[in-house]
């Protein structure tokens, strides 16, 4: 294929890449939009399809806006901040309409959709990755690679966390090598904690320079953990504390998973409640977490089961039941292979981005009466309410939430019930 090519962009892929059509087929392209002629140079096959390394516009679209990140075009980041508000709801709509089309029930279904007041500073967690090569990269990977993109400070991270981002640079930063992950939260009260570990053994200047940072108050806590160790050293106390959706703290594990966006986080739990009705049923929850759901649930639930892998997570979700006063057991194991003594009324999933297809079968099997399934992957959610569809299950509720504002990820829960 050609070097140069020209096209119109026809729609936009599941990772917000713009799908050109050209002379020559079709050619994926990042930073484009709908409608808009482009100029593609560097094309090349990439397994199935072509991609393009560069893209140039030459007719923009009405609904292109000016990035409020410099390196946007370069970061993968936030891969649509090129696009308006109303292209980057119509994006995510169409990727949950996707995954929901031809499910028993689905032509009933108007997907709901729930957007964010704040796109900018809302992210109150965050993974970056650094590489000292000449000199230290620090920042997210590059689109749809795993370059590193520096950066000096970052639009989309709570101001709280991109300050500590850059103590975080001009302290141990100075003197990290190889290369490693960098995941930074909120921790107890709002103040910033970060979590270090790399494959490779680092410098005691690192150490002396995460708890000079620490003992200066710039971070809360910190854990490190490099070449080779098992445990972390901490200073302070590294573990995340958000807000929870009923407004009380959150604890969650060093490194854990929790939810970006408290805005949206609210709304989502205030939707699983709604579609679950656990007053006076028998709940079973799998993949709770440190219990961003659980707590919720267990206000009114007759009984309430929540299995979680990992036990950090787990004692934190037993942790945030006790200082609420309520009750629920907590079980630590494997979610896809769960073992519910009884049929529950309901059950309610949280699964990573991999799906849940193991529990899927477990729930088929057992007859559950209703499903509400959240996800965070749309292809994942459409193979798993397909399987749920095969053991006669039918789709009555689908909604959209805006959870990671200027990227192409999308949070969504559905609801199955039985025939």
């Amino acid at each position: 294929m050609s070097d140069e090519l020209e096209g119109t962009v026809r729609d936009l892929a599941r990772y917000g890449e713009g799908i050109v059509a050209t002379e020559r087929g079709a050619v994926f392209a990042a930073g484009v939009l709908p409608g808009e002629r482009v100029a593609l140079s560097g094309v090349k096959k990439a397994g199935k399809i072509f991609r393009a390394q560069r893209a140039r516009v030459i007719d923009p679209s009405g609904q292109r806006v000016e990035p409020s990140c410099p390196i946007a075009g370069r970061c993968g980041g936030c891969p649509l901040m090129h696009a308006s508000p109303r292209v980057q709801r119509a994006f995510k709509e169409g990727l949950l309409r996707q995954a929901i089309e031809g499910i028993p029930g689905a032509e009933d279904v108007t997907p709901g959709w729930v957007g964010a007041k704040l796109s900018l500073g809302y992210r109150q967690r965050a993974r970056l990755a650094w590489r000292r090569e000449r000199r230290l990269r620090l920042g997210f990977r590059s689109a749809r690679g795993r370059d590193i993109v520096d950066i000096a400070r970052c639009v989309v991270l709570d101001p709280t966390l991109d300050a500590a981002l850059r103590a975080i640079r001009t302290g141990a930063g100075e003197h990290l090598v190889g290369e490693g992950e960098l995941h930074l939260a909120r921790g107890e009260g709002g103040r910033p904690v970060a979590v270090l570990r790399s494959d490779d053994a680092q410098p005691p200047e690192v150490y002396r320079a995460v708890e000079e940072a620490v003992r200066a108050g710039l971070l809360g806590g910190a854990a490190l953990r490099f070449g080779g160790a098992t445990v972390d050293e901490a200073f302070g106390d590294p573990r995340e504390v958000r807000e929870g959706p009923d407004g009380a703290p959150l604890q969650g594990a060093v490194a854990g998973f929790s939810q970006p966006h408290d805005e949206i986080n609210r709304a989502l739990v205030g939707r699983v409640v709604e579609l679950a009705r656990p007053a006076g049923r028998s709940v079973l929850e799998l993949f709770s977490g440190a219990g961003n759901l659980t707590v919720a649930l267990a206000r009114t639930a007759g009984e309430l089961v929540a299995v979680e892998q990992d036990e950090a997570a787990a004692e934190a979700c037993r942790a945030n039941l006790r200082a609420r006063g309520l009750e629920a057991v907590v079980r630590t194991g494997d979610a896809e292979a769960f073992r519910a003594p009884e049929r529950p009324d309901v059950v309610i999933l949280d699964p990573p981005r991999v799906g849940a297809p193991g529990a899927v079968q477990r729930i088929v099997a057992r007859g559950a009466p209703e499903v509400v399934y959240v996800s965070c992957d749309p292809p994942t959610l459409s193979r798993d309410l397909r399987a749920l569809a095969a053991g006669g299950y039918r789709l009555t509720d689908a909604v959209a939430f805006d959870m990671f504002p200027q990227t192409a990820h999308l949070e969504s829960v559905a609801r199955m019930v039985r025939d």
